[in-house]
């Protein structure tokens, strides 16, 4: 396909036409090159050169105002990519059953849903990325966690309180949803999830890659609704030994050292961890005298970080 043409040019050439439903109902350009077509096989989703079928979904007022109140909160992208996948899309007229959203085509997805109900032409609850879990928790939102996935923390949002909570996404931290964001240099360690994000993205700097592979960063400690979390899991490639990391930005406290205890008796108890030592690590931007003596009285070592990414064992 040629990079040149223009998306209209893309999606109204012989072969594509070909392979379209019959009967085109409805269609609606929206903002950053969103077309949506409403055809016998639900809405075709166009942005930029792809597309894909959002099966059995119809261009109803009620998705109208979902797809443009998601996109006045920048969540400007329906297809991302690697989402769909490159196999549900355009021309395979299954495609999804899903509508979905991202602040960016290289973020992971913010909010889908896959609830729409063609007799009363609305959609029900919505499921958002658990990595906005602490964002959900800070601004008082409403949410269960995803029955089918607890591992992945997604947050499950009722029909009443999907459009609110697309509203409020406009003020939501995405970088959440990166694996590799690079702050400027002004910003520092803003946010814990800067700091998260920097370890994640050049843990092969760290002075646990030589020994310890990535696992998992928001790690669910003991399931359920109000799970625990860790920052960052990792385990040992050659005995697995399991590493837990958490992580405060500014001063650590010592409620910080009885935490990263806590995590360990709690995946103590739990049979996927029987088989391996665990061992605790606390990274702070400070770490004062009277935390570092509690962290070598609970053999957790503590490390203070500086900006960009320097390391300093201080317990």
């Amino acid at each position: 396909m040629n990079p040149q043409l223009s998306m209209t040019d893309r999606f109204s050439d012989d072969s594509i036409r070909s392979a379209r439903a019959p009967k085109h109902m409805n269609h609606r350009p929206y903002s950053n090159g969103i077309l949506i077509e409403e055809t016998e096989s639900g809405l075709l989703v166009q942005q930029r050169g792809e597309a894909y079928v959002a099966r059995n979904w119809r261009l109803t007022p009620s998705v109208d105002q979902l797809i443009r109140t998601a996109i006045a909160s920048g969540l400007d992208w329906m297809i991302r990519s690697d989402h769909p996948l490159r196999k549900a899309r355009w021309p395979n007229t299954r495609g999804v059953v899903y509508l979905a959203f991202s602040a960016s085509p290289d973020l992971q997805w913010s909010v889908a849903i896959d609830t729409f109900r063609p007799a009363r032409g609305d959609f029900g609850h919505a499921v958002f990325n658990g990595k906005y879990h602490a964002q959900f928790v800070a601004r008082g939102i409403p949410f269960v966690f995803e029955g089918r996935n607890k591992t992945s923390g997604h947050l499950v949002v009722a029909r009443d309180f999907v459009m609110p909570t697309l509203v409020d996404l406009a003020h939501f931290d995405h970088s959440v949803l990166a694996l590799n964001r690079t702050p400027h240099q002004g910003d520092g360690f803003t946010t814990e999830y800067v700091i998260q994000h920097t370890i994640i993205a050049n843990w092969e700097q760290t002075p646990w890659a030589g020994r310890y592979d990535l696992v998992q960063d928001e790690f669910p400690v003991d399931g359920g609704l109000t799970s625990r979390r860790i920052d960052i899991l990792a385990c040992d490639r050659s005995t697995g030994d399991w590493l837990i990391i958490e992580l405060k930005r500014a001063e650590a406290r010592p409620e910080a050292v009885e935490q990263v205890a806590e995590y360990l008796l709690a995946l103590g108890k739990r049979d996927d961890f029987a088989h391996g030592k665990l061992d605790g690590i606390l990274v702070a931007e400070r770490i004062p005298h009277s935390v570092c003596s509690l962290a070598k009285t609970e053999g957790i070592a503590a490390y203070e970080i500086g900006w960009p990414l320097k390391l300093t064992r201080v317990a």
